[in-house]
């Protein structure tokens, strides 16, 4: 995915692109409203840090952008920019970085 995300994300906000996991049965029936519901954590594709993010002793970030995070939803503030959706969640919401 192309990072096409303008802005600053501040203090220690993450801005994610959401990746969308489609849940069809074999019969091509969609579930992925139906799961979703039930699930507490999601999918995404860093696109900016805020520079309160924690850095490891050489100065690096833990996490970087493109990085793919699970993180928990019940916190997130979604926003559009240029027709794309992306989330708003705070750093320590990330469960996973692949």
């Amino acid at each position: 995915m192309q990072n096409n995300f303008k802005g600053k994300a501040l203090n220690d906000n993450v801005i994610v692109f959401e990746v969308v996991n489609e849940n069809k049965t074999a019969s091509g029936f969609d579930l992925t409203g139906i799961t979703d519901i039930n699930e507490s954590q999601k999918k995404g594709i860093i696109v900016a840090l805020g520079e309160l993010c924690p850095k490891l002793n050489n100065g690096e970030s833990t996490i970087k952008l493109g990085d793919e995070i699970i993180f928990t939803k019940h916190r997130i503030d979604p926003f559009t920019q240029d027709g794309v959706r992306y989330l708003i969640i705070k750093y320590q919401d990330i469960v996973l970085v692949f």
